[in-house]
C-alpha cells in the first residue's frame, strides 16, 4: 500500500486564489514582466475561487469564477465584486461540478459556458439579468468539453477544449460554427494537438499587434503548476498549428506559489489565480470518510 500517497491525499490540498493585474493581458508577453497583484479575500480553509473570467459592472469589474466547496468536492459559480465579495449566480444546474465560467458577449448579449464535463456535454447560458441565467442550447451534446474556450474571427467562431478524462490536460480539440448557438463542426484533425505543457485552455484568447494568442496550461510538472502563451499560426476548418510564445511560473514572491492556470483579460486589468498546497479540514474529513469506506466495503 502506498501510505506515502494516502497521506498526501489527506493532508496536502491544492487551494487557489485569485488576483487582479492592473495591466492588459497582452503585457504578459513580455519577458520578466512582474505587476503588483491585488489578491482577493480567499473563502477561508472550507474551499477557494479559481478561474476567474470578468466583464465591465457597475464596480468597475464583475468576476465570474468557480467557489470550489471541500465537503462537497464540487465547484459551483459565483459572482465577485471588485472588493471580493461573492453571490451566487442563479440558473445553472446544481447536481453536476462547474468551473471555468468562461463569458462571451455576441450581438449584444451576455453568455456564459461553464465547464460541466460531468454533464457529458459544453453547454451555453444565457445572462437575464441581475443573477439570473438561463439555460440557452447543447454546443456539443456528446462531448464532455473541459475549460471550453471560444472567440470569433472574423465571420466564423471557434472552439477549444480538451475532453474529461486521462487526456483533460492534454488532447486539444478544435470545433468551428457560423453562429455561437452553432452547429458545431469539429476539426478534420481533431485532436489538432497532444502536449501536456501547452494544449489545455487557459484563460481569454486576445489579438495583439495582428497576432491571436491564447493562454494555456502546463501540467507537465503538476496540475496547474503553470501558464503559457501560445501564438495561432494557422486556424483554419483543414489546418491549426500554435507555438509558445512565452511561459509564465508563478514568481517567488507570491505567497501563492505552487501553481497558476488561469489568464484573462478585463479591460486594462487582466485576472488570475495562484495556488498554494496547505491543510483543509474539510477536505480531510470527505478524503478520509471515503478512504475508510473503501476500506470498510461501503464506499465507492
Amino acid at each position: 500500500m502506498d501510505w506515502g500517497r494516502h497521506k498526501d491525499d489527506l493532508l496536502r490540498h491544492d487551494q487557489w486564489r485569485i488576483g487582479i493585474a492592473d495591466a492588459p493581458i497582452h503585457r504578459f508577453l513580455e519577458p520578466g514582466f512582474l505587476p503588483a497583484i491585488r489578491w482577493l479575500p480567499a473563502p477561508g480553509r472550507r474551499g477557494y475561487y479559481a478561474d476567474p473570467f470578468a466583464l465591465p459592472g457597475d464596480d468597475g469589474i464583475e468576476i465570474y469564477c468557480e467557489l470550489w466547496d471541500a465537503r462537497a468536492d464540487r465547484g459551483h459559480l459565483v459572482g465577485l465584486d471588485a472588493r471580493g465579495v461573492a453571490h451566487p449566480l442563479l440558473g445553472f444546474p446544481a447536481d453536476v461540478h462547474l468551473s471555468y465560467p468562461f463569458v462571451v458577449q455576441d450581438q449584444g448579449e451576455l453568455y456564459c459556458i461553464p465547464e460541466s464535463s460531468q454533464a457529458g456535454e459544453v453547454n451555453l447560458y444565457q445572462h437575464q439579468g441581475g443573477r439570473e441565467w438561463a439555460f440557452a442550447a447543447s454546443l456539443l451534446p456528446d462531448f464532455p468539453g473541459v475549460d471550453t474556450t471560444v472567440l470569433r474571427l472574423e465571420t466564423r467562431w471557434w472552439m477549444f477544449t480538451t475532453p474529461a478524462g486521462p487526456h483533460a490536460s492534454a488532447a486539444l480539440h478544435l470545433f468551428h460554427a457560423p453562429a455561437l448557438r452553432g452547429p458545431w463542426t469539429p476539426h478534420r484533425h481533431n485532436p489538432v494537438k497532444a502536449d501536456l505543457s501547452s494544449a489545455r485552455p487557459g484563460g481569454t484568447p486576445f489579438l495583439h499587434q495582428g497576432a491571436l494568442y491564447r493562454p494555456v496550461q502546463d501540467c507537465s510538472s503538476s496540475y496547474g503548476g503553470g501558464l503559457a502563451i501560445n501564438r495561432v499560426e494557422r486556424l483554419s476548418p483543414e489546418r491549426f498549428s500554435e507555438s509558445v510564445a512565452i511561459r509564465l511560473a508563478p514568481p517567488r514572491s507570491w505567497a501563492w506559489r505552487r501553481g497558476w492556470h488561469t489568464l484573462s483579460a478585463a479591460g486594462s486589468m487582466t485576472l488570475l489565480d495562484a495556488k498554494r498546497v496547505t491543510f483543509l479540514p474539510a477536505a480531510f474529513r470527505r478524503v478520509l470518510g471515503r478512504k475508510t469506506g473503501r476500506v470498510l466495503g461501503t464506499g465507492k
